[in-house]
C-alpha cells in the first residue's frame, strides 16, 4: 500500500504485517486480549479468482517465535495448537463447533492476483467470530456489492483502492470458554484515491463507511465519510491533493460522486440503509459505553 491509512495503535494490540513466504500482503491491528483483530487494512485486486482456499494460518510472532511469516496450522494436532500458538491469538480449534463462522475482515474475494494472496487472508489474525446468517447473508452481499461498485467507479487509470475493515468487540459474548470475543459489529471504510490520476480524473475519488450488526436479520448502514467519523478533524485516510493543489481529507475528492455512489448501493438491497446520523451516535446510543470508548480510541 503506497499510502497507509492512519489509525491509532490500541492498548493490548499488536500490529502485524501479514506475510506469507517472503511477500507482504496486508496489515492488521490485532487484539491479543480478545484474540480477534481490531481491523485489517488492504487493497483490492480485480483479477479473476481461482478456487477458494480452506487452510488456516497463525502468527508465530504472537507466540514468541522468531518468524515474521504466517504458519499453516496442523489440523490433525488441533488440541496442541492452543498450547503452541494460542496464548495471544485464536487457533482453529477455538472455532470448532462454536456455532460461529470464521469471519474474514480482509475478504478472500478481494485478492485474486495470486494464489498466495488469497491464502494470506486465511490467517486467523484476520478472522473474528461471525454469526453464520450475517456472514453468509447480508455481509457477503455487501462485500460483493462493494467489489462491483469499486470496479465500476474506481477502476480508471491512476486510481488506487484502499479498504479498512474492523470490528467492535462485545462486552459479554465469547466462544471457546471465554478465549475469543464475539464482536457486536463489523465495519468497513473505503477510499478510492484519485491522487495518482491525471486531468479531470484526479477529482473522481470518493470514500464512504459501512457498518452491520453481527446478529441474525442484520442490515448494513451506509455513511458518508463525514458521518462515519466522530469529528471533522478525525483522520482515517491520509491527506491527498486534488488537481488544484487543495488538501483532500479522508479521500473525499468528490462529495457529490460519493453521495451518488452511496445512493446507488442503498438502492440495490432493502437491507442497505443510508444513514444520515453519525455512526458514532448510533454506536453510543444503541450499544454500550465500552464501544464508545473503543470508537474514540480508534477514530478519535
Amino acid at each position: 500500500m503506497n499510502t497507509a491509512p492512519i489509525l491509532k495503535g490500541l492498548v493490548g494490540s499488536t500490529q502485524i504485517c501479514q506475510r506469507l513466504g517472503n511477500q507482504y500482503y496486508y496489515a492488521t491491528e490485532y487484539d491479543t486480549k480478545n484474540r480477534i483483530p481490531y481491523y485489517s487494512l488492504y487493497t483490492l485486486s480485480f483479477d479473476k479468482c481461482g478456487s477458494r482456499y480452506n487452510g488456516w494460518f497463525v502468527e508465530p510472532q504472537l507466540s514468541n517465535k522468531n518468524d515474521p511469516s504466517m504458519v499453516l496450522l496442523d489440523i490433525s494436532r488441533a488440541n496442541n495448537n492452543i498450547a503452541t500458538f494460542g496464548s495471544k491469538q485464536a487457533v482453529n480449534v477455538d472455532y470448532t463447533r462454536s456455532g460461529y463462522d470464521r469471519g474474514h475482515l480482509n475478504p478472500q474475494l478481494y485478492h485474486c492476483e495470486t494464489e498466495d494472496s488469497r491464502k494470506a487472508t486465511n490467517s486467523l489474525t484476520n478472522i473474528a467470530p461471525q454469526v453464520p446468517t450475517f456472514n453468509q447473508g447480508i455481509w457477503n452481499v455487501f462485500e460483493t456489492t462493494l467489489y462491483d461498485i469499486s470496479k465500476k467507479y474506481c477502476n480508471f487509470v491512476g486510481a488506487r483502492r484502499y479498504y479498512i475493515t474492523g470490528v467492535l468487540p462485545s462486552n459479554d459474548r465469547f466462544i471457546s470458554n471465554g478465549r475469543v470475543n464475539v464482536p457486536d459489529h463489523y465495519w468497513t471504510a473505503v477510499c478510492c484515491d484519485s491522487s495518482g490520476a491525471n486531468g479531470a480524473l484526479r477529482n473522481e475519488g470518493w470514500s464512504a463507511g459501512f457498518v452491520g450488526g453481527n446478529v441474525n436479520n442484520s442490515s448494513i448502514f451506509i455513511y458518508s465519510i463525514q458521518n462515519f467519523l466522530p469529528t471533522t478533524s478525525t483522520t482515517l485516510f491520509a491527506d491527498y491533493k486534488d488537481q488544484n493543489g487543495n488538501t483532500v481529507k479522508n479521500c473525499l475528492f468528490n462529495p457529490t460522486k460519493a453521495d451518488n455512489i452511496i445512493n446507488e448501493i442503498a438502492s440495490t438491497d432493502g437491507r442497505f440503509i443510508k444513514e444520515e446520523t453519525s455512526f458514532f451516535s448510533r454506536v453510543c446510543k444503541h450499544i454500550y459505553d465500552r464501544a464508545c470508548s473503543l470508537y474514540n480510541m480508534v477514530f478519535g
